[in-house]
């Protein structure tokens, strides 16, 4: 006759003795011990179902599943908008070589230089040496030099009278000597041809004192001529900066757009896992005593 005796069902499949054998050790028993029984699986599900016992993962996806195609779409498109930015700034800053002189621009500092051509820039050179001469003649004429340039221009014009005065003296003893003249009416007549050149030279002297003034003007022009051939010749190489007009502004409108919509979706992304992370959280708390429950 047989004889039952029964162990917990969860951990351990019922023994049944035969003559003193394990029926659970024969061959052909037919039997399926414990957790294998498929009546016990079925009620094992069933009361799952009622308990809520199943642990919820889907909260998971979002948070291993990386940041997910938007972002990733997002961000290749900032990148391909700032290639573009690229392009243009490139396209609109050529480096320019023209008759009078060239053009670099850097792109790695965001700066341009302009130079002249060999020959502009020997013409250039002058000019700002003479400019300097020039600019030092006026310090000198301006600081006192202009009355040692007067003396020496009133000197140039008397030279230009000696032999007529020479001739008009001798003209006089002459007529005095004709004439018996007195030695009152020879003194006389010296005082008046003296006094004919005390007033011409007044006049020469301040001949001479307006052309030392006008020294210094000239210096002054002949400066500032050389200084605005200087500019004239350095707009040859600086007007082809603008050649084409740089676009400073380039695709950055766009390059915002993506930008703005790469924020976004990383904003979305990161709303997700945190979501997932709380519905994950809120599982394992929320189940863990019928899961667990023996």
């Amino acid at each position: 006759m047989a004889a039952y005796r029964y162990g917990n069902p969860h951990t351990s499949a019922p023994r049944t003795t035969v003559s003193g054998r394990a029926a659970g050790r024969g061959r052909g028993s037919g039997r399926q011990a414990g957790y294998r029984n498929p009546k016990y699986q079925y009620n094992l599900a069933k009361q799952n179902a009622k308990t809520g016992d199943s642990l919820d993962l889907s909260g998971l996806a979002g948070l291993l599943g990386g940041r997910g195609g938007g972002a990733d779409f997002a961000e290749e498109d900032l990148k391909r908008q700032l290639e573009y930015d690229k392009a243009i700034w490139e396209r609109s800053t050529p480096n320019v070589s023209g008759v009078g002189g060239n053009v670099v621009w850097d792109r790695d500092t965001n700066t341009v230089s302009s130079a002249l051509s060999e020959e502009n820039q020997a013409i250039y050179d002058d000019m700002v040496r003479r400019q300097g001469m020039f600019g030092g003649q006026v310090d000198f004429l301006a600081g006192g030099g202009w009355e040692d340039a007067q003396a020496k221009r009133f000197k140039q014009l008397q030279a230009l009278y000696k032999d007529q005065d020479d001739e008009n003296a001798l003209r006089i003893k002459e007529s005095n000597y004709n004439t018996g003249a007195s030695l009152t009416q020879q003194k006389m007549d010296e005082l008046t041809r003296l006094k004919g050149i005390d007033n011409r030279e007044l006049g020469l002297l301040n001949q001479a004192f307006t052309e030392s003034q006008a020294l210094i003007d000239s210096n002054l022009t002949r400066q500032t001529n050389d200084i605005s051939t200087m500019m004239n010749l350095g707009d040859i190489a600086n007007s082809m900066i603008v050649t084409p007009t740089p676009d400073t502004q380039g695709n950055m409108p766009m390059v915002s757009e993506a930008s703005t919509a790469w924020a976004n979706q990383l904003a979305g992304v990161d709303a997700k896992r945190r979501e997932g992370m709380s519905k994950m959280w809120s599982s394992i708390l929320g189940g863990s005593s019928s899961l667990f429950a023996v």
